[in-house]
C-alpha cells in the first residue's frame, strides 16, 4: 500500500538533524508531503518555503520526549504515512519496498538483548496487569521509524497510559521506564494480538554506530542509486554531528540544504529590496 505522507519529529535541539533528514527525503521522493510535528517554538520558515513542508496543527506546543509521534494516529482520516524522529536519513528511496506490503504497521526488526528490554521498552513481566491476555511476542522495535495508518487508533485508548497534557506524562513509568517508546510498543502488539491491526517486522533501518563509514558511499547517493534502508542516530543527538558514527553522511545531506536554501534566501532578499523603477 503506497505510503503518501512523512511526519518528522524534531525540536529546537534537533534542528541541524531535521535539514538533513527532510534534504534527505527530498532526495529521493520531491514530491512526498512532508509535515513536520514540532515540539516547542522554533523558527522553521525556511523549511516550510523552500522544502515543502508543512506544520501539524496541534492544541499544545510542548509534547516532551517522543510524545510528538502519537498526533497522527489520531488524525480522523486513513492514510499510509511514514513517521520519522528528526536524526534519521533516507539512504535510499526505502519507500517503494514498504509500500508493496498491506499491514497496518510496519517496523523495524532490531534483535536487542534480554537486558535492554525493560529499560528501554517495557516490562514484560508487568506488562500483562494492563491487559491479562497480551503475551510478550520475544521481540520489540525502535519506534523512531515507522510506517503507520492514521484513523486506526482513538486517543482515549491510550488514556489510562498517557497523560493528554503539556507536556505529556506518562501515567505508568513504573512498566514503561522509556514513556512513550514502551508505551507503543505495547499498544501495536497488543491491538495486533486482538486482531485489531496489522504489524509486520521488516529490515529497513540501520544503527550507524554498528556501521563503517564505507556502508554508505555518498558517492553512491549523489549518482541516485543510494540503499534499501534509512539511518538511525538514536543516542547520539547530543555529540557535534561531524563526530558521529557515519557522520559523512550528515555532511551530505546538510550540504544538499544549504545548496538549495541558501540562492533561495538571497533571491528573496535581493526581490524584497528591489528598488522600483
Amino acid at each position: 500500500m503506497r505510503i503518501t505522507r512523512v511526519y518528522v519529529v524534531g525540536c529546537p535541539a534537533d534542528l541541524r538533524f531535521t535539514r538533513c533528514c527532510i534534504a534527505s527525503i527530498r532526495h529521493w521522493y520531491p514530491e512526498i508531503p512532508i509535515t513536520l510535528i514540532k515540539d516547542g517554538e522554533y523558527n522553521t520558515t525556511n523549511l516550510e518555503r523552500f522544502w515543502g513542508v508543512d506544520v501539524l496543527r496541534t492544541t499544545v506546543c510542548r509534547f516532551g520526549r517522543g510524545w510528538g509521534r502519537l498526533e497522527p494516529l489520531f488524525l480522523p482520516i486513513r492514510e499510509r504515512c511514514m513517521i520519522l524522529d528528526s536524526d534519521t536519513a533516507f539512504a535510499g528511496p526505502v519507500l517503494g519496498k514498504l509500500g508493496e506490503y498491506e499491514e497496518d504497521f510496519i517496523v523495524e526488526d532490531g534483535n536487542y538483548p534480554a537486558e535492554d528490554i525493560k529499560p528501554y521498552y517495557y516490562d514484560p513481566e508487568l506488562v500483562c496487569t494492563i491487559n491479562p491476555s497480551f503475551r510478550y511476542p520475544g521481540f520489540v522495535f525502535n519506534v523512531g521509524q515507522m510506517v503507520a495508518t492514521t484513523g486506526v487508533f482513538k486517543r482515549d485508548e491510550f488514556s489510562s497510559l498517557v497523560a493528554f497534557e503539556e507536556p505529556r506524562r506518562c501515567l505508568r513509568p513504573e512498566l514503561f521506564e522509556c514513556f512513550e517508546q514502551g508505551v507503543l510498543n505495547f499498544m501495536l502488539q497488543h491491538k495486533a494480538q486482538d486482531g485489531v491491526l496489522s504489524l509486520r517486522r521488516h529490515p529497513f533501518m540501520r544503527w550507524p554506530g554498528a556501521l563503517q563509514n564505507a556502508d554508505v558511499d555518498v558517492e553512491r547517493l549523489a549518482n541516485g542509486g543510494g540503499y534499501d534502508f534509512l539511518l538511525h542516530w538514536a543516542g547520539f543527538k547530543q555529540t557535534i554531528m561531524q563526530s558521529n558514527s557515519m557522520g559523512h553522511v550528515l555532511d551530505y545531506f546538510e550540504r544538499l540544504y544549504f545548496e538549495r536554501t541558501i540562492p533561495l534566501m538571497n533571491r528573496d532578499y535581493a526581490l524584497a529590496h528591489e528598488m522600483p523603477c
